[in-house]
């Protein structure tokens, strides 16, 4: 069976993409085809995909002009000939056997998509991601909404064993039967720049009929502060609002108003990444008054306005109600000041 790997290439060190594409060659499953896509990457760059197809003819590089990592998966899409699909980050890298040992369970399960644990690198250290702490043959339907409810928003008190707070949006440490990316013409939401992931295994989730999970942790997700989950943005919100509107329409069309009090939480907490992003970064344009002003603003528009007054308390921590106390009445100095004390996404 061969196996597609889509590696989307825009901005990242030579180093880093030497060291993914060394993890992608080296792969004891041999039949595979990688798939760089060269997304407007600088000359140099784009040079070093080139060469690295020269030294192994499994790889295949795609130069497009800039149409981001929405644009760039979904050419992979339709470029791959696999039998099923994974990505992989330019910047990250995979252990040697996951094509082979993910392929396998596919395989033996008659799975739909396969999902794995990773590991977190900040330099040398090293921290376990994982969704869940024990392997999972078949979903069923319960435990299939949890995982939904776990791509949508990662920390929910409702998660029973052998689930954990962590959450399972990301497009990489997952395998895909292709066949069923076609069948249900799956692809990435275009202009969504962030949680473009969640709003596609969303979709994938819901139409599954075969999930399972290994407890295997075969991902390195490299951390670094460049990346574009940490960059400033000016009106950054509107690149949360954009991604919620996709779920929206999700939980609209599917019909899975079950989910809606998960979606509000991921408004919530998509808030506080953008005050953290946005209006505390120190890159932010304007005076405190002036950032606390465009914050209340935005708290007062959809989706957070409807968010913060229809979300049931009774899923929250204590430290989580706190926050959604002074975004309901507007006192985001108050919830500033409260988030640099505890910092309080995550906890």
């Amino acid at each position: 069976m061969k196996v597609s790997v889509i590696v989307p290439v825009y901005d990242t060190k030579p180093e880093y993409f030497d060291k993914c594409i060394g993890s992608l060659t080296a792969q004891t499953h041999k039949d595979i085809e990688i798939l760089v896509i060269d997304d407007g990457a600088v000359d140099e760059l784009a040079l070093r995909c080139d060469m690295a197809a020269k030294e192994d003819e499994r790889i295949r590089v795609i130069h497009q002009e800039n149409a981001g990592a929405s644009g760039a998966r979904n050419r992979g899409l339709s470029e791959c000939t696999g039998d099923y699909v994974t990505f992989v980050d330019s910047d990250d890298w995979i252990d040697e056997h996951t094509v082979e040992e993910a392929l396998r369970i596919s395989e033996r399960d008659s799975l739909d998509i396969l999902l794995w644990g990773s590991y977190k690198c900040y330099g040398s250290r090293q921290e376990k991601y994982m969704p869940y702490e024990a392997d999972i043959t078949l979903f069923d339907e319960d435990r299939k909404k949890e995982l939904m409810q776990k791509t949508m928003v990662g920390s929910l008190k409702t998660y029973t064993y052998p689930a954990t707070k962590f959450g399972s949006g990301s497009c990489c440490s997952k395998l895909y039967r292709r066949d069923f990316l076609e069948e249900n013409k799956l692809r990435y939401p275009v202009g969504v720049k962030r949680a473009e992931d969640v709003n596609f295994n969303i979709r994938a989730f819901n139409v599954a009929k075969r999930i399972g999970y290994l407890n295997r942790y075969f991902y390195y997700y490299r951390q670094h502060a460049s990346s574009a989950t940490y960059i400033y943005r000016k009106n950054g919100i509107e690149v949360f609002t954009k991604a919620l509107e996709g779920l929206d329409n999700f939980i609209r069309e599917s019909g899975r108003e079950d989910l809606r009090q998960t979606y509000y939480m991921r408004c919530m907490f998509f808030f506080l990444e953008s005050m953290d992003m946005d209006y505390m970064n120190p890159a932010a344009e304007g005076s405190l008054s002036e950032r606390l002003y465009r914050m209340r603003k935005a708290a007062g528009r959809e989706p957070y306005r409807t968010a913060v007054e229809r979300l049931d308390y009774s899923g929250l921590t204590f430290f989580k109600k706190i926050p959604l106390f002074f975004m309901k009445h507007g006192l985001m100095g108050l919830l500033m000041l409260f988030y640099k004390v505890y910092g309080i996404i995550g906890k």
